[in-house]
C-alpha cells in the first residue's frame, strides 16, 4: 500500500467525501500540546488547531498524521491516524521502510550530525576504555618482571654462598695435616704467621677486605652458617681473585653492615690452615 492508498483508506474511514481530496494533498505529521486551555500544534511556525470533526479525538501530548486546511495565518487540522504503539505494531515491514527512507530523505541534515556526533562519543569512549586496560595489563606485566629479577638477584647471592660453603667442604675433604707449623693447600703454603703485626686486614668497601698478607692470585672464602666468621686461605682453585692486595666478597654487605673503612678482627686458625676474620669492625682505619 503506498502513501495515497494509505489516505484514501483513512480518509474513507472518517467520512472525507471526494470533493474534499484536494485538501488531503497537504498531510503532515504533528504532536500537538496545551498552551493557555487550548490544544494546539505548529506547522513551519504557524499555529495550528484541531478541526471540529476530530476536536475530541486529538489529545495534548498525541503524535497524529493530520491534513491540514490552510486558513493563511493559521490551520485547522483533521487527525487522520494517532501514531501509538499500536498503529506502529500493525505496520508492515515495507511501510515502515518507506516511512524511514522517507524520515532520512528529509531530515538528513539533521540526523547526520546527530549520528555522527553519538558514535563519535561512543568511539571515544572504547579507544579510552582499551588504552586504560592495555596500560594497566603493562603494569601488571612491569611489576611481574621487577619480582623476577628481585627473585633472580636474591637466588644469585644465595648461590655464591651455597658454592662458597661447597668448595669449604671440599678442600677440609682434601686438607692436610700441618707439618712444623706449615698446611699444604692445593700446590700452595700458608705459613702461621710469626707476629700478630702481620695479621692487618681491612675492610675496605661493602664488599671488599684487604690485607699485605693477600699476595697470591686467588683465595678460598668460607663464610660460617651463623654469618660472623669469614675463613680465609689461598687456593690455586679458589673461589675469589685477589687483586692488588684485596678481596671482593659479593654479598658481604648482606650479612655486614659497612659503616666505613676500619681494621677487622681476625686470627690463626691452625686446624683449618687459614685465617679467621671476625664480621665486626675494631678500628677506624686511617
Amino acid at each position: 500500500m503506498d502513501f495515497n492508498d494509505f489516505l484514501k483508506e483513512y480518509s474513507e474511514k472518517y467520512g472525507v467525501v471526494d470533493e474534499d481530496w484536494n485538501n488531503l494533498k497537504k498531510n503532515v505529521i504533528l504532536t500537538f500540546f496545551e498552551e493557555e486551555d487550548r490544544v494546539l500544534s505548529k506547522y513551519k511556525g504557524i499555529p495550528v488547531f484541531r478541526h471540529k470533526t476530530t476536536e475530541s479525538n486529538i489529545s495534548p501530548g498525541e503524535t497524529w498524521i493530520c491534513s491540514l486546511d490552510d486558513k493563511q495565518t493559521y490551520y485547522f487540522a483533521k487527525g487522520l491516524q494517532r501514531i501509538d504503539s499500536s498503529f506502529m505494531y500493525e505496520l508492515k515491514k515495507d511501510q515502515i521502510d518507506e516511512m524511514a527512507a522517507a524520515v532520512w530523505n528529509k531530515q538528513r541534515h539533521i540526523i547526520e550530525p546527530m549520528l555522527e556526533e553519538k558514535y563519535k562519543e561512543e568511539m571515544k569512549d572504547k579507544i579510552s576504555e582499551a588504552v586504560e586496560s592495555e596500560r594497566k595489563e603493562q603494569t601488571v606485566q612491569i611489576e611481574a618482571l621487577k619480582e623476577q629479577i628481585h627473585q633472580l638477584e636474591q637466588k644469585d647471592v644465595e648461590n655464591k654462598q651455597i658454592i662458597a660453603s661447597l668448595t669449604d667442604k671440599i678442600n677440609n675433604a682434601s686438607a692436610v695435616e700441618t707439618k712444623r707449623g706449615d698446611i699444604l693447600v692445593g700446590e700452595t703454603f700458608l705459613h702461621a704467621p710469626d707476629k700478630a703485626a702481620d695479621m692487618h686486614i681491612y675492610r675496605d668497601g661493602p664488599d671488599t677486605i684487604s690485607s699485605p698478607m693477600f699476595d697470591r692470585p686467588r683465595y678460598f672464602v668460607h663464610l660460617s652458617t651463623d654469618h660472623r666468621i669469614l675463613l680465609i686461605k689461598p687456593h690455586d682453585s679458589g673461589n675469589v681473585v685477589c687483586i692488588n692486595n684485596a678481596l671482593v666478597l659479593y654479598g658481604l654487605s648482606l650479612v655486614s653492615q659497612y659503616e666505613g673503612p676500619c681494621e677487622m678482627t681476625s686470627e690463626y686458625n691452625p686446624k683449618y690452615g687459614g685465617i679467621q676474620v671476625y664480621l665486626r669492625p675494631t678500628q677506624s682505619r686511617s
